[in-house]
């Protein structure tokens, strides 16, 4: 269903939005890639024989505790989508903006310094749940 908003553009599913959002934020960190993989190489090998010692353990902590976290990373990704949506919704209105302007200088400035904002603000909630999904499967040391 389409609607238009107040200022008359058209207005899209949300999930359209999702996905403009989705396919921002995997462009920006499919940027830093390579560093990333060179850092990773170099701290793989020793945490390999580290969870090799420790799986069994965790693989019955984990079946236990699989109903909860399936519950929790569900309502979380409802959060997630929704800050997508709401990044998709900037991503085609900025698009939209520099269409209706022509601009080709100084829009695209602006437009990537609050598009970096949100940027940032995004990754930082995916980075949050993450983590605390990855703390919360990780078994209590005694």
């Amino acid at each position: 269903m389409r609607t238009t908003d107040a200022t008359g553009n058209l207005r899209l599913p949300k999930p359209i939005y999702a996905v403009a959002g989705a396919g921002e934020i995997a462009y920006r960190r499919l940027r830093t890639l390579p560093e990333q993989v060179e850092a990773l190489r170099e701290r793989v090998a020793p945490r390999v024989r580290t969870l090799r010692e420790e799986l069994p353990d965790r693989v019955e902590t984990l079946r236990s505790q699989l109903p909860a976290r399936v519950s929790m990373l569900v309502t979380e990704a409802r959060e997630v989508y929704g800050g997508l949506v709401a990044r998709g919704e900037q991503v085609v209105d900025a698009a939209r903006a520099r269409r209706r302007t022509g601009s080709t200088t100084a829009a695209p400035a602006r437009i990537a310094a609050a598009s970096a904002k949100a940027a940032a603000a995004s990754a930082n909630g995916v980075r949050t749940v993450a983590r605390k999904a990855v703390k919360k499967a990780a078994p209590a040391k005694g």
